[in-house]
C-alpha cells in the first residue's frame, strides 16, 4: 500500500509544541475567542497586508460569510466544480443562492472551464 497521508508522522516533531500551546488554551479557559484568537486575526491581517482577519470555525462558515458579503439577488447562481467538498454547496444553499455544478476535466480535476458556457443562463 502507499500511504497517501500519515498526520501522525507529519505531526511528529511538533508534538511539544502542540502540547504547550494546547495546555496553555486549556489553562485559560478560553476556548472560543480569547487572546490566541485575537493574536491570530492580528497576524494573519498583517500576513495578508490587510487591516482585519476574522477567524471563524470552519471553511463552511468563512465560504458562507464570504458568499453573504457578496449581497447577490436571492437564487442568484453560483458556478461550482461537481466534484467539489459539501462545504460548498451547503455554503451557497445556506446564502439563499444555487449550485450550478460543471464537471471537472479529467486532465486537472478542476472545473473545466469548456464546459462553464453552456451552464450560463441570464
Amino acid at each position: 500500500m502507499i500511504e497517501y497521508e500519515n498526520l501522525g508522522k507529519a505531526n511528529e516533531p511538533f508534538l511539544d509544541d502542540y502540547r504547550r500551546q494546547f495546555e496553555a488554551v486549556l489553562r485559560s479557559g478560553w476556548f472560543i475567542l480569547g487572546e490566541e484568537v485575537a493574536a491570530f486575526e492580528r497576524e494573519f491581517a498583517a500576513y495578508c497586508g490587510c487591516r482585519y482577519c476574522v477567524g471563524v470555525a470552519s471553511g463552511l462558515d468563512a465560504l458562507h460569510l464570504a458568499l453573504r458579503c457578496l449581497n447577490l439577488p436571492a437564487r442568484s447562481e453560483v458556478i461550482v466544480p461537481s466534484n467539489t467538498y459539501i462545504a460548498t454547496i451547503l455554503a451557497i444553499l445556506h446564502s439563499g443562492l444555487k449550485p450550478v455544478l460543471v464537471e471537472p476535466s479529467i486532465r486537472t480535476y478542476n472545473i473545466d472551464p469548456k464546459l462553464i458556457e453552456g451552464r450560463l443562463t441570464e
